[in-house]
């Protein structure tokens, strides 16, 4: 019998050894489920961290495309601002050139026919003008008598279209007589 109870006592032993290597296997098992986990997890978090990376590099590039194109615009408006100074830069020296080489009442008698040509010409024209004779008088040191500053201030006005006189030879507002002069 101490032979049976030595095989029984075998057969426990490994029956517990094989147990306990169960348990083992179970923890390993265990660990490495949690680092295939925490593995995943990690691949997610990279994947959505590129993702977020390659949209930041996409608004980046549209960033960089919006600068060059701003960029761009303000070379050009610098562009035309420099030739606006430079045109005004030669207006006052042809200005002031004009200044030395005409005496006052020259100066005055040609913005007067300047002022009372420009009564016929358009809006923009006739606002263009005033603003042209007020800078050559300014530049010259002209004080305009009181009949051309008031021609001169009403130049922007708004004008009423004037009549005009048909072939026929009928009644014309601007003669204000009810008839034609004929000769």
């Amino acid at each position: 019998m101490e032979g049976a109870d030595f095989n029984a006592y075998k057969y426990l032993e490994m029956i517990a050894d094989a147990q306990q290597e169960v348990v083992q296997e179970r923890q390993r098992l265990q660990t490495m489920t949690k680092r295939v986990e925490l593995l995943d997890q990690c691949l997610n978090a990279v994947q959505e961290q590129s993702n977020i990376n390659m949209e930041l590099q996409e608004k980046n590039r549209k960033q960089q495309e919006e600068i060059e194109r701003l960029a761009r615009q303000l070379a050009d408006e610098k562009r035309q601002r420099e030739e606006l100074e430079m045109k005004l830069a030669e207006l006052s020296k042809l200005s002031a050139g004009m200044a030395k080489k005409a005496s006052e009442e020259a100066m005055l008698k040609a913005l007067r026919t300047y002022a009372n040509t420009s009564k016929r010409k358009t809006v923009d024209k006739r606002t263009f003008a005033k603003t042209a004779i007020l800078e050559l008088a300014n530049v010259n040191g002209l004080v305009l008598p009181n009949d051309l500053a008031a021609t001169i201030e009403s130049l922007d006005d708004e004008q009423p279209d004037p009549k005009v006189v048909n072939v026929a030879g009928n009644y014309n507002d601007i003669h204000d007589n009810g008839t034609v002069n004929q000769k």
